[in-house]
């Protein structure tokens, strides 16, 4: 399962260093207990596999982004209008997504990922 995310990782852009390899193995161990807690399950299903993959490539991605392992991210908005006299600086809110905001909507999607499956594989606890 460890390959399988590192792998879904690389798809991603994402080269998981050797430093990196033990936060992508506890943030998997996390997501895998927390999938199996909210389905009351011991032992996870091939579509609840899939969500494991996803949230824990979100997971990671999160972290190391609050971490700045993202070193080319551009924050800087797209420039609509300058005026020099008063300064007078527009960013244009219509163009096209920053880097980094592109960045946020991938790992926002993939730790929300799965979410109606992980609620239709729930159990009832007797």
């Amino acid at each position: 399962m460890f390959e399988r995310i590192i792998e879904r990782l690389a798809a991603l852009g994402y080269s998981v260093s050797n430093d990196e390899r033990s936060l992508v193995l506890s943030e998997m161990e996390k997501t895998e207990n927390f999938i199996k807690v909210s389905c009351n399950v011991s032992s996870l299903s091939e579509e609840l596999l899939k969500v494991l993959i996803e949230r824990t490539c979100g997971n990671f991605l999160f972290i190391a982004k609050n971490l700045g392992h993202f070193e080319d991210i551009d924050g800087d908005g797209f420039v609509k209008e300058i005026l020099e006299g008063d300064v007078k600086v527009v960013f244009d809110e219509n163009s096209v997504l920053t880097p980094e905001q592109r960045i946020d909507k991938i790992i926002d999607f993939l730790m929300g990922y799965g979410e109606d499956i992980i609620i239709s594989k729930r159990c009832v606890c007797w």
